[in-house]
């Protein structure tokens, strides 16, 4: 898919910043806060029983490797998603326009998903993974990740996209597309990976609820 944006049109936010992203960002630094506690406690034994300063130090230079790789490659903080102030996921509000969604490529350009679902597929020329429309034709949307299909980070990514689109869709008066997407999930045989769903229980985020709301159930 051609086009797209380098940086996010005015209005749009990223998923990460979103009240719904918070939780993913504090678990992170709850965890690094710990960790940071072992490590300072564990430099403090080296330097008072070996007083070797080269020594204390290596657990700080771990624990410095070990918090940047941890952040880079956490899927959560950086998920490739932006949505707009009609979307759910930024405001519970009624909606006073169109919602959108937006996804980052690997390139780094921002594009709108556009209609329907989307799911992951093997890049055979780039490598990783492609996301592609979820349709017969398996239409091509633009290369994800150096990431293969099968990376847990990347499936719970794309569960995110499509929560996302069904409920844009609710907003956008197409709810139909959501049932007929699920009804499509268990039936699809097909060779290509799913991540639609597949581990909803493992992400915070309850679309269905959402979407009840909006429809004043």
């Amino acid at each position: 898919m051609s086009g797209g944006e380098v940086g996010l049109p005015s209005g749009m936010r990223r998923f990460n910043e979103l009240a719904l992203g918070r939780p993913f960002l504090i678990r992170f630094v709850t965890a690094i806060g710990a960790l940071s506690i072992v490590v300072a406690l564990f430099t403090w034994f080296l330097n008072s029983t070996t007083e070797n300063v080269i020594l204390a130090t290596l657990p700080l230079v771990t624990w410095v490797i070990i918090v940047w790789w941890s952040y880079r490659t956490s899927p959560m903080l950086h998920v490739p998603l932006a949505v707009n102030m009609n979307h759910p996921f930024m405001s519970e509000d009624d909606p006073i326009g169109v919602a959108v969604v937006m996804v980052r490529l690997s390139d780094g350009r921002w594009i709108d998903l556009g209609e329907g679902r989307v799911r992951l597929a093997h890049d055979e020329l780039m490598g990783g993974s492609t996301l592609v429309r979820d349709n017969e034709d398996y239409t091509l949307i633009g290369h994800f990740s150096s990431y293969p299909i099968s990376h847990r980070g990347l499936k719970k990514q794309v569960v995110i996209l499509n929560q996302a689109l069904a409920l844009r869709d609710v907003v956008n008066g197409e709810e139909d597309t959501f049932e007929a997407a699920r009804e499509r999930e268990g039936m699809d045989t097909g060779l290509l990976e799913r991540s639609w769903m597949e581990e909803q229980d493992s992400i915070e985020i309850e679309p269905d609820g959402l979407m009840s709301k909006l429809r004043g159930e």
